[in-house]
């Protein structure tokens, strides 16, 4: 006797149900009816949340200045938490107008004496702010060892977060340690090209700074063509070359890929509203967002992979079974 099909596995293809049911709120909804499943990894976008210590610090200092509201038009992300939506609050006391502090990288400073540009490294510790002619070869080690220690930290998560997420939407055991092993050095290649081309971004700026009212607009594209990269490196075993070319082909072909981003981006951009006000609320708020942040994080990236998992099939839905990674095609 055949058993009858699980009806939270049978949804129907993008291109039969999308009249019915927009591609971005299907895969949600795929999400929420198996989030008994994925609780577990609701630990990691606490996890990231929590450690960045100067954003958590900022939000708990009751002297901390002003009341900011943000919106963050933000595409799927592997690691997606609290602060993918929210700004921390503004540090107490006066600005430091000395040399060393200034916007992130590329952006202008009035504030040094030189070059009139730093560079801002952001890391879960404390933020630290260079003159662009301060960065010698020292400066340069530090930055490098710095980019490869995260992009290695952040490798191994998202290996083992989105490959227990993939399995778990399949029926699959989790198996964290087998996706960190098969997926981790492929993503760390990822984060390594996109670290690359963000610091190559750095002597163009230099030359031409008009240039970098370019860059708000080149991000929102390079983020649409490429946000599936990641998931497809876990999700159909690809290669980095391979990831990045299947998702720009994703992304001209539009369809669901696109139906998905523009949904996430107005998820993203309505709750980063919400969670900025709490925030800025003080402890308390901070608290309360973080708390509204997780199970958000957690049913935005599992919808991606979701998705990811509809765009390798072929439209057929999630209901393929794979006990171990196969091979990569790069």
């Amino acid at each position: 006797m055949v058993p009858a099909p699980d009806p939270a596995d049978s949804d129907p293809p993008d291109g039969a149900g999308e009249r019915s049911s927009p591609t971005f709120s299907r895969h949600v909804s795929r999400v929420t009816d198996r989030f008994d499943d994925l609780v577990p990894f609701a630990l990691v976008p606490v996890a990231l949340s929590l450690f960045e210590f100067e954003s958590v610090r900022r939000a708990l200092d009751p002297s901390a200045r002003g009341f900011s509201i943000n919106v963050e038009f933000a595409f799927p992300t592997p690691l997606f938490h609290l602060w993918s939506l929210v700004d921390p609050p503004e540090p107490s006391g006066p600005p430091d107008i000395g040399p060393g502090t200034g916007p992130p990288i590329g952006g202008p400073s009035g504030t040094t004496a030189s070059s009139g540009l730093d560079v801002t490294i952001e890391t879960p510790f404390e933020t630290v702010a260079l003159p662009l002619d301060a960065v010698g070869a020292a400066a340069t080690v530090w930055i490098g060892a710095v980019v490869l220690a995260y992009a290695a930290l952040a490798a191994a998560v998202a290996a083992g977060y989105l490959g227990g997420i993939d399995r778990r939407l399949r029926r699959d055991p989790a198996s964290i340690a087998a996706c960190v092993v098969a997926y981790a050095p492929r993503l760390f290649a990822y984060y390594l090209v996109v670290f690359a081309a963000i610091l190559a971004l750095v002597p163009v700026l230099v030359v031409a700074p008009p240039l970098l009212v370019l860059a708000l607009p080149a991000a929102v594209v390079l983020g649409y063509l490429f946000y599936a990269a990641p998931f497809l490196i876990v999700v159909d075993d690809a290669g980095v070359v391979e990831s990045f070319r299947r998702s720009y082909g994703f992304a001209v072909e539009g369809g669901p890929y696109f139906r998905f981003a523009l949904g996430h981006v107005l998820v993203a951009a309505g709750a980063s509203i919400a969670l900025s006000v709490a925030v800025s609320a003080g402890p308390a708020g901070f608290v309360l967002a973080l708390l509204a942040a997780t199970p958000l994080g957690l049913v935005l990236t599992a919808a991606t992979v979701s998705l990811v998992q509809d765009l390798v099939d072929g439209g057929r839905g999630a209901t393929g079974s794979r006990t171990r990674p196969g091979p990569a095609r790069d």
